[in-house]
């Protein structure tokens, strides 16, 4: 049976689908959440705070899905429970699971490193992914298909100086995302992930000083856009990514070349 338009591009669509994304408030969250209900996916929201992800439901309201803001810190099991089961009453399932909460502690060599700190760093990163995927388990593997996109980071896949709990927490998550692609597989549900390198989100601008226009079609260069992240997410839900699971893709336009060390 040859293709037609219409097959190809339903492929690709999130219309009518059910995703909840995790740290939706602000940045790469907040652009997949933009990109999933643009796109015609009814979209459940959380944040800490319920006034952000309410101003994110209100400033998406005009575009076809229909955005749901919930408070939730991943963190807590109790709140990622009552998520779940504000996703099962407003939608009645979901499709799509995104853990995008997340958040590092600045730089510091590992021995400056409180206990305080790498527990916080770890639980948003690495133990919220786990609890909010658990609490999600039964709602997925009844799906057909579903997915899930976690979202890493490229200090998961070579860790960076300064950052070691974030890149020991984001190298879990990688790790994570191959285990569980196995579990699920026989249950279609794919599980990938995303290792973004720099994005410019308004968090990052601010700590780099950052305030430069990026130009989307220029590949040479070192930022990336939350867009392009969202991007590359709205691929991996969907079914055009069918055959790609347990995989964790890199997003930082072109790779950095190694030099040979002056000896």
């Amino acid at each position: 049976m040859s293709e037609t338009t219409e097959t190809v591009r339903s492929r690709s669509s999130l219309d009518g689908q059910t995703a909840v994304v995790t740290g939706a408030s602000a940045g790469i969250g907040r652009a997949i959440t933009e990109v999933f209900a643009a796109d015609g996916a009814n979209v459940v929201v959380c944040s800490r705070t319920l006034d952000d992800v309410e101003a994110v439901a209100d400033e998406f309201a005009n575009l076809p899905g229909d955005v749901e803001p919930v408070e939730a810190d991943v963190t807590d099991r109790d709140d990622v429970a009552a998520l779940a089961e504000a996703t099962e009453e407003a939608f009645g399932g979901v499709d799509i699971l995104v853990n995008n909460a997340g958040g590092g502690a600045g730089l510091m060599p590992l021995d400056e490193v409180g206990g305080d700190v790498w527990d916080d760093v770890v639980d948003v990163n690495l133990t919220g992914v786990y609890n909010v995927t658990h609490a999600f388990a039964d709602a997925l593997q009844a799906g057909d298909p579903s997915a899930v996109v976690n979202v890493a980071s490229m200090a998961g896949e070579y860790g960076v100086e300064g950052m070691g709990p974030y890149s020991a927490a984001k190298g879990g998550v990688i790790s994570l995302t191959r285990t569980l692609a196995r579990d699920w597989a026989d249950e279609d549900v794919r599980v990938n992930a995303v290792s973004p390198g720099f994005i410019a989100t308004e968090k990052l601008r601010e700590n780099f000083g950052y305030d430069a226009e990026i130009e989307r079609g220029n590949a040479d260069r070192k930022w990336g856009t939350p867009a392009e992240v969202a991007d590359l997410v709205r691929f991996l839900a969907s079914d055009a990514a069918s055959f790609v699971d347990g995989q964790s893709v890199r997003i930082t336009g072109t790779p950095n070349t190694y030099q040979t060390p002056d000896l």
